[in-house]
């Protein structure tokens, strides 16, 4: 069986990295036949800090499923079309926002150095900031403030893009229209093969809706109706995660040849 994880909120908190109990209990159930995979909002170059070097080829879909890396290398990206990233970004200039756009691996921004979302954003410096016009694919834009962000919100669900609103944050974040987390999926595993995920937000969703067994971290109302299960976010949650997984895995033991 394939798992695959959210991070933040879901098996990540307060954007400190992923534990350890877990990551290794994650490796348990690989070790017994399943296979293991993660897909967030972040760009695969900031997920990896919050796993740890076991798993850099794991798959990483990233940036709500507009890139995806296997074995450490990019294996698929959809960007943004350039006539519309850049009526994209003049929108967004005429409401004076700060925002960050998510190339292949680089990114482009134009907020000040003091934004407390920066620290998120490339902590091993394994990337470059670049100018707007050195960008190579438009991959994700994340806005972070703006002038009258309801009207700046509406005007971007006019165009062909996915919205993502993260509530905690305050931000939203945009990819091309048809961009998600399990279409990604599909186009890495063309034969289908039945997932069981575990997440928490919006974005999650599309997940769940394909799942054979889902898992909802929290209580995000949109998700209840479609999860199997869920877990609470207490101070018991770390241990709740690594009980579920253990269980589904015995529940989901791989056929042996």
């Amino acid at each position: 069986m394939r798992f695959i994880f959210d991070l933040d909120g879901t098996i990540c908190f307060k954007g400190k990295p992923i534990s350890t109990r877990i990551l290794d209990c994650l490796l348990e159930i690989e070790r017994e036949g399943h296979t293991v995979g993660f897909a967030s909002a972040r760009p695969c170059r900031d997920m990896l800090p919050v796993l740890d070097e076991r798993f850099t080829n794991h798959l990483l879909i990233g940036a709500n499923g507009a890139m995806t890396y296997y074995q450490g290398k990019l294996l698929g990206h959809t960007p943004i079309p350039d006539h519309l990233a850049n009526e994209i970004i003049s929108i967004l200039r005429d409401h004076r926002a700060q925002f960050l756009i998510d190339d292949k691996w680089d990114y482009a921004h134009n907020c000040g150095g003091a934004h407390p979302f920066l620290s998120h954003v490339d902590p091993r410096q394994s990337a470059s900031r670049i100018d707007f016009d050195q960008l190579d694919a438009v991959l994700k834009i994340l806005i972070l403030s703006g002038d009258r962000f309801d009207e700046l919100s509406a005007r971007m669900k006019q165009l062909d893009v996915s919205l993502h609103f993260h509530s905690a944050e305050g931000i939203l974040d945009l990819t091309y229209k048809g961009v998600n987390k399990f279409a990604a999926l599909q186009r890495f595993d063309l034969v289908g093969e039945p997932f069981i995920c575990f997440g928490n937000d919006m974005n999650d969703v599309c997940l769940f809706e394909q799942a054979q067994h889902s898992v909802l971290i929290g209580d995000y109302e949109p998700l209840l109706p479609l999860a199997t299960e869920k877990i609470s976010v207490d101070n018991q949650v770390e241990q709740s995660i690594i009980a579920k997984v253990r269980e589904l895995s015995a529940g989901y033991m791989p056929a042996r040849t």
